[in-house]
């Protein structure tokens, strides 16, 4: 009796290997890859980064150099592929504020740190926020979702993982067939203009 117990355990735990041995990876993507060529991904994880300078530095360097930056987003049972928005040369583009996210010391916010953006109000910011129309009237359909991250270079990229992870969760509820675009941006810190000479100084050169 008592070894029949032992061989029924034993037999339980052997397939309880075997079917976590089977489990496959999920795999979700958002952003255009701009190639069907595997060979010219370039996958790349927060945690090799010190801050976020060297992320959008690397992503940056890799775009020019005929490449495709990829960040890879893992959990124990999924991984989300990040095809960021990135041009070697510039392009004349200005999204209107809505679409910003703003870091500081791992917190995320709104256009101009206006308001901190809270996990469970990402579903609403995604719909209202982050949709992205061709034309100024909000009553047509949106050509996709689009959200510029932004940050001085030298935050912590801790936090920008965390909302990564739980915008990329919420958008896929959606189960919508537009994409979802991610760009990564540098927040230029303010420099004052010199201030103005007076007329009277002026007058006496």
């Amino acid at each position: 009796m008592v070894k029949a117990i032992i061989f029924t355990k034993y037999l339980i735990f052997l397939m309880l290997l075997v079917s976590c041995g089977k489990h496959e990876r999920e795999v979700k993507e958002y952003g255009m890859p701009k190639a069907k060529n595997d060979l010219l991904n370039v996958s790349l994880k927060f945690s090799e980064f010190k801050d976020y300078g060297m992320l959008i530095d690397r992503i940056k360097e890799i775009t020019c150099n005929d490449s495709i930056p990829k960040i890879v987003v893992e959990n124990k049972y999924l991984t989300r592929n990040i095809f960021p928005i990135e041009y070697c040369e510039p392009m004349i583009f200005d999204p209107k504020g809505k679409h910003y996210v703003s870091f500081e010391k791992g917190k995320a916010y709104k256009d101009g740190f206006s308001e901190e953006i809270q996990t469970n109000s990402l579903s609403r910011i995604l719909e209202n926020d982050f949709t992205h129309y061709l034309t100024s009237n909000e009553s047509e359909k949106p050509e996709y979702y689009m959200v510029i991250i932004e940050s001085i270079r030298n935050e912590k990229l801790i936090g920008i993982e965390k909302f990564l992870s739980a915008l990329t969760l919420e958008f896929d509820k959606l189960e919508t067939t537009l994409e979802l675009n991610i760009g990564f941006w540098e927040v230029v810190p303010y420099i004052s203009p010199p201030a103005l000479k007076n007329d009277k100084q002026i007058d006496k050169k």
